[in-house]
């Protein structure tokens, strides 16, 4: 305790001791970046356990992701020095999973499983089809619309956007088969929630009794359910304030995710349904030299809706942002790997960041980083449990936990192949839907029992065995049993080395091994380690697998939201013209622009030394050469703190020079080199077409033998051999319904 009390006087500043030891009531920490809005929360809850004996079942913490909630209990651990002490300290989803757990008599069904995306996609899908609408509406868009739908929560809302009769028809289709599967969507779990507490008096009082501190952080991106959800944690029935204390940490200036739901404004009403309000600002930044962060407050100041502050650093500088404007997207390419070859050789190249708006401003930029021997990674990718090998092994899972999963029976009745078609998995749900009180044990036997359905006796088998799979399981037991007699007792491994070549199979049975031994960790972790348990936890994952990634040396390219929360030591930002940042469809509505202006308010606060911005005179988009205005929100950055250079008209001797200035470098500095890989062109035929090739071999074709491809009138396929015809074209030789066709790449589609 001596040691806390220490560091709260030592280690923070007069606003975060404020915030660390306010005592009673609401208060809201309006914490600007980089001003250690974590260390506060942290903090916060320690100062509770520590200095005023308060029990730790009493608090709860939430946030965003998973990420988040490790780095808070790993501080906290450092605080209390025991995690034995620590309070629930994880997302809005995983908490309510876990009030939902604990109280089953209040639900619709007790025993349910969780859907994810793919889950949902799989059923929207199945629903299009049944009605014959998959040409009018696709899955993901329709996923969107009922997930904005639920987050409204709005009665006005629902009543417009079911107004459409064939949404409302698929809408009310999705609720019913989700019913009968016994399942709930991500958004279900917090609106599941909310009605216990508006229903239930007993359930609300028992959770006031128990409950006394709440802390939330990054409210900004809290969406209307969570804030009503909040209220009916906090408030009593004449909405005054129950708990001991809430607190909720967030700043507007960096809400950037409207079309997920949230709601910067959420912030401001905070102040309304929980006064009195404590308002404290923290406006000391740790991360970024003066020049930056004045930059920063000036563009940000343009938005109307927000708390006024001013972010200042105690890191004093001069000249850290320099302007490029361009000839065009290929010129803007080369500037951003000649200023990486400018850099000192001290340099990390994993403290560099190249962001943009979208994805597609990528290609020329990854290009030219490839020519010039530069590594980079693309940050995002496939998440580890939506592989389609460990989703499949999930799936087997989640029956013994659900026997009543739809979702998870459809996607394993006939993977590994069991000669059981289309046709027999309509029959199975048909029936499923007429007996939708049997479980799918119980569905199977009646099938294989019902002789009207004119079942085959080799498909009566082959169903037969696929139960057999399921003898002596249940969902108490340990999942690193279960899933070793699964893998084992369907042959996966055999199945993947018949359907993928030898590359693809052994990365596939790697991931499985590495699947296992999260099975085997979780079971060492923790005490409640049953299957039902294991998996309630991976749903909860939502974070990328990239932490690693960040710590190999390489320059990291992503879009401006995927930047939020990270920082690095130059900033590299491309595109600032209108119609691309801000995004052209922003331009018509304030209330999009503030936004835009906030993405790049976020991405500007990520660097602590330096901010390159680029952008162009003309632009190719989607093969069409067009003029480019520069960005509104460049020319709101005051000229003393930028320096502007026009490079279009300059050679690459010209370009270098102006980065050595910049960046103050001498004749004598070592700066970063790389081993060429790519040689210069030569304007010869023959060394054009040599150079050509090697470039080609570094980039890797995404045409794989035994991928999946569909093509508009033959349908889905599967690639039986591939031939290149030029640099990005390729014959593809691919096995359809109906048979095999030889096409050329850009006719077909991966999927």
């Amino acid at each position: 305790m001596k040691e806390f009390n220490q560091f709260i006087k030592k280690e923070l500043n007069i606003p975060q001791q404020k915030a660390v030891i306010h005592k009673k009531g609401a208060i809201i920490v309006i914490a600007g970046a980089g001003s250690g809005k974590t260390r506060i929360i942290t903090a916060r809850i320690a100062n509770l356990i520590l200095n005023e004996n308060t029990n730790p079942n009493s608090i709860v913490a939430l946030t965003f992701t998973n990420k988040a909630a490790n780095e808070m209990k790993t501080r906290l651990m450092q605080f209390l020095g025991s995690k034995k002490h620590l309070p629930f300290v994880g997302t809005f989803h995983s908490y309510c999973l876990l009030l939902l757990r604990k109280n089953p008599t209040l639900l619709p069904y007790p025993q349910f499983s969780i859907m994810d995306s793919d889950d949902q996609i799989t059923l929207i899908k199945k629903i299009l089809k049944k009605s014959a609408l998959e040409k009018q509406f696709s899955a993901n868009e329709i996923i969107y619309q009922i997930s904005n739908l639920k987050n409204k929560f709005d009665p006005n809302f629902y009543e417009q956007e079911l107004s459409n009769k064939l949404f409302k028809e698929i809408y009310f289709a999705y609720e019913s088969e989700k019913n009968l599967a016994h399942c709930f969507d991500f958004d279900d779990l917090m609106l599941e929630i909310l009605k216990i507490f508006r229903k239930s008096k007993e359930f609300k009082n028992k959770f006031l009794e128990k409950i006394k501190h709440i802390l939330v952080d990054e409210y900004q991106d809290t969406n209307l359910i969570q804030h009503e959800l909040l209220k009916q944690m906090s408030l009593n029935k004449n909405q005054k304030l129950k708990l001991n204390t809430i607190c909720i940490v967030g700043d507007e200036d960096q809400s950037i995710y409207s079309w997920r739901g949230a709601l910067a404004s959420n912030m401001m009403q905070f102040e309304k349904d929980f006064k009195p309000v404590t308002k404290i600002k923290i406006e000391q930044n740790y991360r970024s030299v003066q020049p930056i962060l004045e930059a920063a407050n000036m563009i940000i100041k343009n938005n109307k809706k927000r708390t006024n502050k001013n972010l200042w650093s105690e890191k004093k500088a001069k000249n850290r942002i320099l302007s490029l404007t361009c000839i065009d997207e290929k010129q803007e390419a080369d500037a951003i790997t000649h200023f990486i070859s400018s850099l000192p050789i001290k340099t990390k190249l994993n403290e560099i960041a190249i962001l943009y708006r979208t994805h597609f401003q990528s290609r020329n930029i990854e290009e030219r980083l490839i020519r010039t021997s530069i590594p980079y990674k693309i940050i995002g990718g496939i998440r580890f449990y939506e592989r389609k090998e460990i989703k499949d092994l999930i799936a087997y899972l989640k029956l013994i936990v659900n026997p009543y999963d739809r979702n998870s029976l459809l996607r394993i009745i006939n993977c590994p192949q069991r000669g059981l078609g289309t046709k027999f998995e309509e029959i199975l749900f048909q029936q499923w839907d007429w007996n939708s009180l049997l479980d799918f044990k119980q569905l199977i036997h009646h099938i294989i029992k019902n002789d009207d359905l004119k079942i085959t006796t080799s498909k009566k088998q082959s169903i037969l065995n696929f139960i057999n799979i399921y003898k002596n399981l249940s969902k108490e037991q340990k999942p690193l049993s279960i899933l070793d007699h699964i893998i084992n007792k369907v042959e996966y491994f055999s199945y993947l080395q018949k359907k993928y070549d030898q590359q693809e199979t052994d990365t596939k049975i790697e991931n499985i091994k590495e699947f296992v031994r999260s099975a085997q960790e979780y079971e060492q972790k923790t005490s409640e380690n049953s299957l039902e348990t294991f998996l309630q936890e991976i749903a909860l994952l939502q974070e990328k697998t990239t932490d690693a990634k960040l710590e190999n040396n390489q320059i990291q390219c992503m879009t401006l939201h995927a930047a939020k929360g990270l920082e690095f030591d130059n900033i590299i930002i491309t595109g600032l013209e209108e119609g691309i940042l801000p995004s052209y469809k922003s331009l018509n509505t304030t209330k999009e622009l503030e936004e835009e202006r906030r993405l790049f308010y976020v991405g500007i606060t990520r660097a602590k030394e330096r901010l390159l911005l680029l952008h162009t005179h003309s632009r190719n988009n989607f093969g069409q050469i067009n003029d480019q205005v520069i960005s509104r929100f460049l020319t709101e950055m005051p000229n003393k703190l930028i320096k502007h250079q026009d490079i279009s008209e300059k050679n690459i001797f010209e370009i270098k020079k102006i980065f050595n200035t910049w960046l103050n470098c001498k004749k004598s500095d070592e700066i970063l080199t790389f081993p060429s890989l790519v040689k210069p062109i030569i304007k010869t035929k023959k060394n054009f077409k040599n150079q050509k090739k090697k470039l080609n071999k570094l980039i890797k074709p995404k045409w794989k033998k035994n991928n999946f491809v569909k093509h508009q009138k033959f349908g889905v396929g599967i690639i039986k051999k591939v031939e290149q015809k030029e640099t990005d074209l390729f014959y593809i030789t691919a096995i359809f319904k109906s048979g095999e066709k030889k096409i050329l790449s850009n006719f077909l589609s991966l999927i």
